[in-house]
């Protein structure tokens, strides 16, 4: 985990443990809310192999640049500092490259998942504005896939998978702007770990992996409570 994120995840649980202990026991009103966010995201590169006629080949370098993504959840505050909710997020990362020594085998691509999570989060409530929070969650990743474009400028490659298991840590904070309306700011380390992806369309019967995707992640988003 790089240091900016490690930032990231340590500035919350540092500012709850610096909070005297009774606005730590401060309770808050229970109650529904919803969120909107954007995202930054990074994840890291994979050593893959492309199988198939179309295929470029075994132990290739996939690379990736910084990608974004936006989602949402719905939750519910216990009043005990406890909450509760369900996210949806999307998120892509541009494909920098497919490479083997000095050989690039792409001029673009594209690695993108659509995941639904459970997360639990402890929340600690004061007088401030200010309410860090800390979480985890479980999912269900419903599509990950990798679109590979040629440096040839042939056909488009295109290979996903589906139904694979996801859990997430999360770091934040929450800012009261009003009574209703507050900003969320917080980073994510979201694991679906090594997936291996069948060909959708452009190369029949190959498979491109195995890919690692554990990306990191920084929201910035609205909530209001209702």
């Amino acid at each position: 985990m790089s240091k900016r994120f490690s930032s990231f995840f340590l500035g919350p649980l540092l500012c709850a443990g610096l909070l005297p202990a009774d606005a730590q026991a401060q309770t808050e009103p229970k109650g529904l809310y919803a969120t909107l966010y954007g995202q930054y995201s990074k994840i890291g590169s994979s050593t893959v192999n492309e199988t198939g006629a179309r295929g470029a080949g075994n132990s290739l370098r996939a690379e990736f640049d910084s990608g974004s993504g936006w989602g949402g959840d719905i939750g519910w505050r216990y009043g005990n500092g406890w909450a509760a909710e369900l996210e949806w997020n999307y998120r892509s990362h541009s494909l920098n490259g497919l490479r083997l020594g000095g050989a690039n085998f792409t001029r673009d691509g594209d690695f993108a998942s659509n995941i639904l999570m459970v997360n639990g989060l402890r929340r600690f409530p004061s007088t401030s504005t200010w309410t860090p929070y800390l979480g985890a969650g479980i999912g269900w990743v419903q599509e990950i896939d990798i679109d590979v474009k040629p440096d040839t400028g042939g056909t488009e490659r295109s290979y996903s998978a589906s139904s694979k298991f996801a859990f997430q840590l999360i770091a934040g904070v929450e800012y009261a702007l009003t009574p209703q309306w507050r900003m969320t700011a917080d980073a994510r380390w979201l694991r679906v770990g090594s997936v291996r992806l069948d060909n959708e369309v452009g190369n029949s019967g190959g498979t491109v992996g195995p890919l690692t995707y554990n990306p990191l992640s920084v929201q910035v988003g609205v909530r209001y409570s209702f």
